[in-house]
C-alpha cells in the first residue's frame, strides 16, 4: 500500500516514543542532569506531578510506576523521564519523522553510553490524531469501521472502544473515540474523533548492546507499521479530505 508522505491537513495532536527498562537506580534521581550535560543546544527542566509522591508509592501501584516524574523541554521536543522509562515527545506542529527520529536516537544513545539501564523490556511509538468531523459529517463515516450489538446496527451513535491487534513482533494499542475534545499543549482546543495508534514490541529484557544494533531501523519500522495502520483506518474520503501527498 502506498503511504503519503504528508497530509496538508494535518490531523496529529500527539507523537510519542517510549523505552521501559529495568535499573538499579531510579532514572528519574539520574537521567535529567546526564540529559541536561550530554544533549546540545538550550534545555529547561520541570518537575512534573507525580514527583510529589512518594517513590514505595510509585513502586507498588502499576499506573505510576511509568508515569513521568521530570520533564525535559528541548527545541521541539519533550523528554519525559519516570523511575523505569523514557520518553521523547513531540511539540506541536509536529516537525516531520525525520526530525523525531534524529531527537530519539541521541537521547537513547547517551542512556546506552551511561549504563543507566539494566536491560529493555520494551518500545513503543504512539500517535493520537484528530479529525474534525463536522467538516465531514456529509461525507458519511470518517472510518473503515462498522459495529452491531443485536439487531441494532451502529451509525451516528457516540461510541468509543480500544482493540489490541497482534502483527509480527508488535501488538498494536488502538482507541477510537467518536466524539471527543482535546486541549494541546499550545491551549488550543479542538473537536472531532481520535484515533489513538499506540505499536508496542516487547524484548524480553534485552541487553542494551543487543537492543541497540539496528535501532535506526527498528524506528523507521515501527514508525511505517504505525502509520499504515492509520492509513487502514481512514475511509477514502476521509483521506482525501487530509489532503495527502505523495513522492
Amino acid at each position: 500500500m502506498k503511504l503519503p508522505k504528508k497530509l496538508k491537513k494535518e490531523p496529529l495532536v500527539d507523537a510519542i516514543f517510549e523505552l521501559r527498562f529495568s535499573s538499579k537506580t531510579p532514572a528519574s534521581s539520574i537521567l535529567p542532569g546526564i540529559l541536561f550535560s550530554a544533549l546540545p543546544e538550550e534545555k529547561v527542566i520541570e518537575p512534573l506531578p507525580a514527583a510529589q509522591l512518594p517513590k514505595q508509592l510509585r513502586d507498588a501501584d502499576p499506573n505510576l510506576q511509568y508515569a513521568p516524574v521530570v520533564r525535559l523541554l528541548w527545541k521541539e521536543f519533550f523528554i519525559l523521564i519516570s523511575d523505569r522509562s523514557i520518553a521523547v515527545a513531540c511539540k506541536i506542529p509536529y516537525p516531520g519523522w525525520s526530525k523525531f527520529k534524529d531527537a530519539i536516537i541521541p537521547v537513547i544513545k547517551v542512556l546506552g553510553e551511561n549504563s543507566v539501564m539494566e536491560s529493555i523490556q520494551r518500545y513503543s511509538l504512539k500517535y493520537v490524531d484528530l479529525i474534525p468531523s463536522n467538516k465531514l459529517k456529509e461525507q458519511g463515516s470518517l472510518i473503515n469501521f462498522s459495529a452491531s450489538l443485536g439487531s441494532h446496527k451502529l451509525e451516528k451513535e457516540v461510541f468509543q472502544f480500544r482493540i489490541e491487534i497482534p502483527q509480527d513482533n508488535y501488538i498494536h494499542a488502538i482507541q477510537i473515540v467518536s466524539s471527543a475534545g482535546l486541549t494541546l499543549t499550545d491551549g488550543t482546543n479542538k473537536e472531532g474523533m481520535v484515533i489513538d495508534i499506540d505499536s508496542i514490541c516487547n524484548v524480553d529484557n534485552q541487553r542494551f548492546d543487543d537492543f541497540n544494533k539496528g535501532f535506526y531501523e527498528k524506528l523507521d519500522k515501527i514508525h511505517h507499521e504505525n502509520k499504515l495502520l492509520f492509513i487502514k483506518c481512514l475511509t477514502p474520503e476521509t483521506l482525501e479530505y487530509l489532503e495527502p501527498t505523495y513522492e
